[in-house]
């Protein structure tokens, strides 16, 4: 299996440093890779149901996904995810029900990650481990910081509005 296409590396792009696992030598993406499930979607097909509980990581090899939020009898499209890009890290870490449905929007690719191959990976590979343990708490950081900008930037958008009402 060809992996040069699932995880970037240093030097490809310029946002490639910070890309997950970018600092992995090809041997080491080799040994990771036994690791993985490989999992093919349809269009359509959902990878994540939202509620369910499930502690599996994704990394979307091929394709695109979209997250879908239902709240109060209403969906909408939060995010998307499409080659390169991880989902699923939230669950990993706090083995709580789903917040969203991930579904691919045409015919897509995922490596995962399941809680026993995490298991084999810390027994057998414990290095890698640990890295892919640290890239997703990076990824975790990273999207509640944009999550902060966003809440900041509605907060202070409706307290511009309130000024210019009083």
């Amino acid at each position: 299996m060809d992996s040069a296409h699932f995880f970037r590396y240093p030097g490809e792009t310029p946002e490639a440093a910070d890309a997950f696992l970018a600092g992995l030598h090809e041997d080491e993406v080799a040994r990771l890779l036994q690791y993985l499930e490989v999992r093919r979607l349809r269009a359509g097909d959902a990878a994540i149901r939202q509620g369910e509980r499930s502690r599996d990581v994704f990394i979307v090899a091929a394709g695109r996904f979209a997250v879908i939020v239902s709240t109060g009898g209403n969906s909408f499209e939060a995010d998307s995810y499409g080659p390169g890009e991880v989902f699923g890290e939230v669950g990993f870490f706090d083995s709580q029900p789903r917040a969203a449905t991930v579904r691919a929007l045409e015919e897509s690719e995922v490596l995962v990650l399941t809680p026993l191959g995490f298991r084999r990976l810390r027994l057998g590979e414990p290095r890698l481990a640990m890295l892919l343990a640290l890239d997703l708490g990076q990824i975790l950081a990273q999207r509640f910081r944009d999550h902060d900008r966003q809440l900041m930037s509605l907060r202070k958008g409706r307290d511009q509005r309130r000024r210019r009402h009083v």
